[in-house]
């Protein structure tokens, strides 16, 4: 993990080992989380803080995204944005799932290598990033778009298009003494950590070793997130 010639929070570069985990090929859509959301409408009365709390956040002065849920039929592929880190946390619970782990994120981006983008160490348009001709300028992409921008693993959308929750507390330190097997981050902290950069980032933000942090209850209309298990361990 990491890289010793990028930003400091980026050092040092360091190995872990991770137990077997699944990730999703795919950022959360509008259509995946509009079922999550009404699910919770339909089990809790209307005007309990259940049937709301979960509830992204509308964008009426970006109409490219829109309000909720109009724009989870008006653009159901798109990756779903206005959510908070409880509410990817609550659909992950709901999924039988989780965020993924920092490293676990890491590792999806980019294997066993040292690819600077998912795709490789190229300064290609195979990601939807504020500075690149990509036929999405200051727009959000569907998810899959960029079959090319592919990671290792056949992971999509993990550089641009919007930058996705995980489960960690954010530390600028934390890897000078990060465990050597399954890193969870520290125990406490302010901020969580949002990986992978979006459509309104330059392309190195949008690296597979460039770390960024969020308050946990900010909705933007540049984060969003992708869900992850681990791996049952079979028996020998």
């Amino acid at each position: 993990m990491g890289n010793d010639k990028r930003a400091p929070d980026e050092r040092p570069v360091h190995k872990v080992y991770l137990d077997a985990y699944y990730i999703s090929k795919y950022e959360v859509t509008n259509t995946e989380y509009y079922e999550f959301w009404r699910s919770l409408q339909n089990n809790h009365p209307e005007s309990s803080p259940e049937a709301t709390q979960h509830t992204p956040e509308n964008f009426t002065h970006l109409p490219h995204i829109g309000d909720w849920p109009e724009r989870a039929t008006k653009l159901p592929n798109h990756p779903v944005v206005g959510v908070s880190w409880d509410d990817a946390k609550a659909y992950a619970e709901w999924k039988g799932m989780r965020l993924p782990t920092e490293a676990e994120w890491e590792k999806a981006a980019r294997g066993y290598t040292d690819r600077t983008w998912p795709w490789g160490n190229a300064i290609k348009p195979y990601a939807n990033t504020a500075d690149k001709n990509d036929g999405y300028e200051n727009l959000i992409a569907p998810v899959g778009s960029f079959p090319k921008g592919k990671s290792y693993y056949g992971v999509m959308d993990m550089a641009g298009n919007v930058w996705e929750w995980t489960a960690d507390w954010y530390s600028d330190v934390y890897y000078f003494h990060s465990p050597k097997k399954n890193p969870t981050g520290p125990t406490v902290g302010s901020w969580r950590v949002i990986r992978g950069g979006s459509w309104i980032d330059s392309l190195p933000r949008c690296s597979t070793t460039f770390r960024y942090y969020f308050y946990p209850t900010l909705k933007t209309s540049s984060v969003g997130f992708r869900v992850a298990k681990t791996a049952e361990k079979t028996q020998k």
